[in-house]
């Protein structure tokens, strides 16, 4: 029999969580060799991304930066910008830079350093992460003017210091926070963030298509992987446990809670009616997707309908139309 996991036995450490500042397993072992260009403005962006993270400073043998000696103070900082659609490559190329530099690095998600930020204040993150030379922020997403102003400030210390910085987004920077807030009264905010990185636009087909993509399940075929599954220990809930247990815990921690899970089975999905369940189901398969973990799910539902019309184009729309891109990609692994 499978042994089964129920969400009473997902418990959390006591205290903050265990941030790792490192690609995650997905993309523990990209590089730009195993890239698979699709456009040649990808290649042009694994050429450009390539050099940056090599270019990047790099401490010496005695432990000064090898861009300027003990003492003089380091140049301004830089970043790079990649912008474009679902699955063309941009957080592998992200993690391939991480891989290839020798400087002192940082990986994280946007989320995970607004919340760094937030819980260890302005100082405590400045210092946090004084020493890299290299910081890697996958998805970026000016939510709200309040993460808008302490990424302003964040990253103007950090390419002060000389950090080189790359991120990805789906979003141009010039549009960031739009219909989220009046991102006109931020407007200068938002370009002092801009004008500091260059812009590198990935065209090209969504890669993801170009595989098998999976789709929900009949209760029988359900059943039938349920009993076979070799993605062990298997995390089985249905659909309203799975909306409750989300509720119950900051997204920094979907994390924690799926580390010990090999797959989730998730019985009887049906659309997401608000957008505060629907944001959390997408940080809940952005996690799924690092960590690698399998999924199945049941339900009559098509996937592109899993979000209600009233929201699914909404100011939010990227994060959705990622979620099913990433979405369909698990359900198609490991499919015969």
């Amino acid at each position: 029999m499978t042994p089964l996991l129920a969400p009473s036995n997902l418990t959390l450490p006591v205290g903050p969580p265990q941030l790792h500042f490192i690609p995650p397993p997905r993309f523990s072992t990209t590089s730009f060799e195993n890239y698979a260009p699709q456009h040649p403005s990808q290649s042009a962006a694994r050429d450009t991304v390539r050099e940056f993270a090599i270019a990047a400073p790099r401490p010496s043998a005695t432990g000064s930066w090898l861009r300027w000696r003990p003492r003089q103070r380091p140049q301004p900082g830089s970043g790079l910008y990649l912008d474009g659609g679902f699955g063309v490559g941009k957080t592998h190329l992200l993690a391939a830079a991480y891989h290839e530099s020798s400087s002192v690095k940082t990986y994280l998600s946007f989320q995970e350093l607004v919340y760094s930020i937030g819980v260890l204040g302005m100082t405590g993150a400045q210092e946090a992460f004084r020493d890299s030379r290299l910081l890697c922020l996958d998805e970026f997403e000016l939510d709200d003017p309040g993460n808008t102003l302490m990424v302003k400030s964040f990253l103007a210390a950090a390419f002060a210091r000389g950090t080189a910085v790359i991120t990805t987004s789906n979003t141009p920077p010039e549009a960031q926070g739009q219909g989220r807030f009046n991102a006109e009264d931020f407007k200068r905010e938002i370009q002092s963030i801009a004008e500091r990185f260059t812009v590198l636009r990935l065209e090209g087909p969504d890669y993801r298509h170009r595989t098998q993509a999976g789709a929900l399940l009949s209760q029988q075929e359900f059943a039938a992987l349920l009993a076979c599954e070799t993605r062990l220990p298997v995390l089985r809930l249905e659909w309203l446990e799975l909306l409750a247990l989300l509720s119950r815990y900051h997204p920094i921690r979907y994390g924690e809670l799926l580390r010990p899970v090999g797959s989730v089975y998730l019985a009887n999905l049906t659309q997401l009616k608000d957008q505060g369940s629907a944001l959390r189901f997408v940080h809940f398969v952005d996690k799924l997707y690092d960590l690698k973990r399998g999924l199945r799910i049941s339900g009559d539902l098509p996937v592109s309908e899993l979000f209600d019309a009233s929201y699914r184009h909404s100011a939010y729309a990227a994060k959705h139309f990622r979620c099913l891109s990433r979405l369909l990609e698990l359900l198609g692994e490991g499919r015969q």
